[in-house]
């Protein structure tokens, strides 16, 4: 799969990877905030980064719909074959 390619359920894929996201960092102790999609999108996407999950955009393409993107490709790669979302 190419890493620009639109993933089929990429909306689905990004709320599943903030929720899984927000679990990760409550057991590792860190309160993520509870704000607008776009707060706590960035704010999972900085977790994973510090945590070693994903690789860090570059700064000229650190914007919502590309950390989005990083973030729905993360989980994708982290779900199981059998999943729905897959």
């Amino acid at each position: 799969m190419s890493k620009t390619a639109k993933l089929e359920h990429e909306d689905k894929l990004v709320k599943k990877a903030l929720e899984i996201g927000v679990k990760m960092a409550k057991m590792q102790g860190f309160e993520l905030p509870q704000s607008p999609q776009p707060t706590k999108v960035k704010a999972v996407y900085l977790f994973l980064v510090d945590a070693k999950q994903i690789t860090p955009l570059p700064e000229s393409k650190l914007d919502g719909a590309n950390i989005k993107h990083r973030l729905a490709l993360w989980i994708h790669s982290a779900l199981p074959d059998n999943d729905p979302l897959k």
